[in-house]
Formats: C-alpha cells, sequence, structure tokens
C-alpha cells in the first residue's frame, strides 16, 4: 500500500472499530476524523504540515468538502479560513517584521504555490475538539498523543516512503509529539521545522520579544522557504 491508498483508507476509516479504546472521542461519534486528501494531479507530497487539531467550527467546512471530488475538496479545504492560509499570511507578516524583507514576494507567492499544490496538511489530534466541551471533548494531550501515535505515525512512515523532504511540527504539542518520534523522522533524513500554531489565538508568538527566539524562528521560516523554492 502506498501513501495515497493509505490516506484513502483512512478516510473512509470507522473511528468507533478502529480508533485507540482509550481515547475518549470514540464516545463522540457524531464528531468527524479530519483527513484532508493529499496532493492530487500526480503531484507527490514533498512535505507534512502538522497541526494540533481541528475544532468543532470546521466541521461544516470540512463536511462540505465531503461531498466533492478529493482534488476539488482539497483545493476548498486550502482556500477556507484555516491553517494553510494562516502559515502563509503570519510568514509574510514576519518576514516584513523581523527579516527586513529578506524573502522576495516571488519566493513568498512560491511557498504558497508548494504548500497548497504539494503539502499534506494532517494533525496530531484528528477529530475535531470543542473548547467549552459542549459538541465534543475538550483537547486532551493525551487523546493527542494515543491519536498521534495510532494515526499519525503511519501517515509520516508512508510518507517517508514517498521521499518527503520535510515535515512542519505547528505548536508546541506537536513538537512535543515529534520530539518523541525522532527516530522516525531523522532515520530517513527529512527535516523537522518548529513553528508557532498560526491561529489568531497565538499572535504573540509570532511577535517575540525575545531576541534569539526571533532569530530561531527566521532561521526555520528562512530554511522552510528556500527549500520548496528548490522542489
Amino acid at each position: 500500500m502506498d501513501f495515497y491508498a493509505y490516506v484513502e483508507r483512512c478516510r473512509e476509516m470507522d473511528k468507533e472499530r478502529e480508533c485507540p479504546d482509550r481515547c475518549e472521542l470514540k464516545g463522540f461519534p457524531a464528531v468527524p476524523p479530519v483527513w484532508v486528501p493529499p496532493p492530487q494531479n500526480g503531484e507527490r507530497p514533498v512535505g507534512l504540515i502538522v497541526s494540533r487539531d481541528p475544532t468543532v467550527a470546521f466541521i461544516p467546512t470540512y463536511l462540505s468538502s465531503r461531498a466533492m471530488s478529493a482534488s476539488s475538496g482539497r483545493e476548498y479545504l486550502f482556500a477556507s479560513d484555516a491553517i494553510p492560509r494562516w502559515i502563509c499570511d503570519r510568514i509574510a507578516v514576519f518576514n516584513r517584521s523581523f527579516m527586513q524583507n529578506s524573502l522576495s514576494e516571488e519566493e513568498l507567492a512560491y511557498f504558497r504555490r508548494v504548500l497548497y499544490g504539494k503539502v499534506y496538511w494532517t494533525h496530531l489530534h484528528k477529530c475535531c475538539t470543542d473548547k467549552r466541551g459542549d459538541q465534543s471533548s475538550k483537547f486532551k494531550k493525551k487523546n493527542a498523543y494515543r491519536c498521534a501515535d495510532r494515526w499519525l505515525r503511519s501517515e509520516i512512515a508512508f510518507a517517508v516512503q514517498e521521499r518527503v523532504l520535510f515535515v512542519v511540527a505547528l505548536g508546541k504539542d506537536v513538537e512535543q509529539w515529534c520530539e518523541r518520534n525522532r527516530d522516525l523522522i531523522d532515520s530517513s533524513g527529512v527535516r523537522l521545522y518548529r513553528l508557532p500554531h498560526p491561529s489568531r489565538a497565538n499572535m504573540a508568538s509570532w511577535y517575540p520579544k525575545d531576541e534569539h527566539v526571533r532569530e530561531r524562528l527566521a532561521g526555520e521560516i528562512g530554511s522552510l522557504v528556500r527549500q520548496c523554492s528548490e522542489v
């Protein structure tokens, strides 16, 4: 089974039967696990972006995408007001604010095209969570790690077979899980990038006051954008 066949199988999974028994989200059958289609039109994935968890606010958008073909559904999700667009927007602002526009408009435009067309977007925690705990469970790291150990680890393993170049960990929870699984990433020569989560609630992390934090983030962003310019 290749990466594409694996993701397509996962998109039709029965979470009550296949997900870890100890995951509390198995008790919310109406809450869908989110599986974004991989790159389409013969494009092999050049990288993975891993965000923490979709929220219940994303459910209508996701269900609309499920009614479309994989190609149209992917385009619809990537064009939505969500992670891919936020990453591009945050990087563009950071480049202006702290990198003296060292990344050109052409480089940033090409990065956006690569992200939208050649990168696989997935989550540490597949099922949608609810900050209020009404429609779904609140985010809990124990559930996220159980989910990731069952699904994300396999996704990365299959993606490695496709010779992906990088994994982008968005936020501390994803970064910590990736550090626990460095054997899977390091053994393949895949580059691990660490970026703040790009949600509006986390804007302070994109405006760090600490100079060393700014320099590290500038280095991560510059390396990621320039690596994408080579594909």
